[in-house]
């Protein structure tokens, strides 16, 4: 009984704290603007690449639009174990995006939650977390994605639930 009533109360408290999916992140007059334009968007993730310990972070989370190797290189490096696939990142077909958490000893996750397209804008959400048990090390949670690229997209924008994180424009 115990284990039914904390499943029921652990399922409760997921439900009433997950991503809010009536929204979409646009304010009400983007959604007038472009009700009709607004499209989900498969995202691919991207595995086997972690941050550089080079890179500063001053934000707890930051976003990047990566649109080529130079940058790539400067940002990531690949987290080739024995048994893990390293991603090979298509810049020519996909905007590469990604979204790290500061370092630090919390658990931490990032998870998308919903992708939608508009005329020239891509809207990620996430659902991101920095929990206890704490851990005897730093680390930083990282996602990466593949968006397809389509003719006329400037911008995407970064979204914590539906909070508006980063807007960062993507360059040729």
């Amino acid at each position: 009984m115990k284990h039914l009533t904390a499943v029921l109360y652990c399922t409760l408290l997921m439900a009433a704290c997950g991503p809010n999916t009536s929204r979409t992140g646009l304010n009400r007059e983007e959604q007038r603007d472009s009700a009709e334009n607004i499209t989900n968007v498969e995202v691919k993730p991207i595995q086997g690449y972690f941050v550089k310990n080079t890179v500063k972070q001053t934000d707890s989370v930051t976003c990047w639009v990566i649109n080529s190797p130079l940058q790539q290189d400067s940002i990531l490096a690949p987290a080739k174990t024995m048994t893990n696939t390293i991603d090979t990142l298509d810049f020519a077909n996909n905007i590469i995006t990604a979204v790290v958490m500061r370092p630090s000893e919390l658990t931490q996750d990032i998870q998308l939650s919903s992708s939608l397209v508009t005329e020239d804008e891509v809207h990620l959400h996430f659902a991101m977390r920095a929990d206890t048990p704490k851990r005897p090390f730093t680390a930083a949670a990282l996602w990466m994605g593949a968006v397809p690229k389509k003719p006329g997209i400037k911008t995407v924008k970064f979204y914590s639930g539906d909070q508006l994180i980063r807007s960062v424009p993507v360059t040729e």
